[in-house]
C-alpha cells in the first residue's frame, strides 16, 4: 500500500544545535529592548500621560485629514484622529493642556466651536479627560498587572510540572515581553491600556 511521507523515516534534526546561538541573540535583543525602553521611550497614550479624549460624529462620512488640519491650528498641540465605528465617527486625542481642569474645558470648548463652525451638524458624543494623577495610577496598575501574572504562571506551572519548567518558562516570557515592549518603542507606536492588555495575552 502506497503511503505519502513528506518525511523520511528515521529523519534526525539537531534543533537544539542552535540553542546557545538563539538565546544569545534572545538576550541581545532584549536588553536592547530595555534600553529603548529608557531612550527613547514608549509613545504613552492618554491612559498614562494624561489628556483629552473626544469621540465625534459628522453629519457624513467623516474628513480625517481637513478635521485634523483644522484641529491641529487651534494651537492644542498636535492631535491624533481616527476614525472607528461608522464613517462619521472619530476618535479625537489632544495632549493634557497646561493648566488645571479649567484649561482642558477651554480646550474642549475650542474643539467644539472649530467642529460646529466648519463641519455644521458634528456631534460630540463623549468626552474624557484623563488627569495626571489618574494616568500615573492606571500605569502603576498595569505593571503590577504584568507582574502578577508572570508570579502566577510560575506558581502553576511548579506546582503542574516541576519548578525548572516555570523558571524557564517565566524567563522565556519575561524575554518575550520585553521584546514587545522594545517593539513599541522602535515604532512609536501607541502605548496605552490596550498594549497592557496586548502583553496579558503573550503571557
Amino acid at each position: 500500500m502506497f503511503r505519502l511521507r513528506f518525511v523520511p523515516d528515521n529523519t534526525k534534526i539537531k534543533f537544539m544545535r542552535g540553542r546557545i546561538l538563539g538565546l544569545v541573540v534572545s538576550a541581545v535583543l532584549s536588553t536592547a529592548s530595555i534600553i529603548l525602553f529608557f531612550y527613547p521611550g514608549l509613545n504613552y497614550g492618554i491612559d498614562f500621560k494624561g489628556g483629552i479624549s473626544i469621540e465625534a460624529r459628522t453629519s457624513g462620512p467623516a474628513d480625517v485629514s481637513a478635521l485634523r488640519s483644522k484641529i491641529n491650528g487651534l494651537g492644542l498641540g498636535e492631535a491624533q484622529l481616527q476614525s472607528f465605528g461608522s464613517d462619521r465617527d472619530v476618535l479625537i486625542r489632544l495632549e493634557r493642556q497646561p493648566g488645571g481642569e479649567e484649561a482642558q474645558q477651554k480646550a474642549v470648548e475650542s474643539v467644539r466651536a472649530t467642529l460646529l463652525k466648519d463641519f455644521p451638524g458634528t456631534e460630540l458624543r463623549s468626552v474624557e479627560a484623563v488627569g495626571a494623577t489618574v494616568s500615573g495610577e492606571l500605569f502603576q496598575s498595569g505593571m503590577i498587572a504584568l507582574g502578577l501574572a508572570l508570579v502566577a504562571m510560575l506558581i502553576y506551572i511548579w506546582f503542574r510540572f516541576e519548578w525548572q519548567f516555570g523558571v524557564g518558562a517565566v524567563t522565556t516570557l519575561v524575554l518575550d515581553v520585553t521584546k514587545t515592549v522594545g517593539f513599541f518603542a522602535l515604532t512609536g507606536l501607541e502605548f496605552n491600556l490596550t498594549a497592557i492588555a496586548a502583553l496579558l495575552t503573550l503571557i
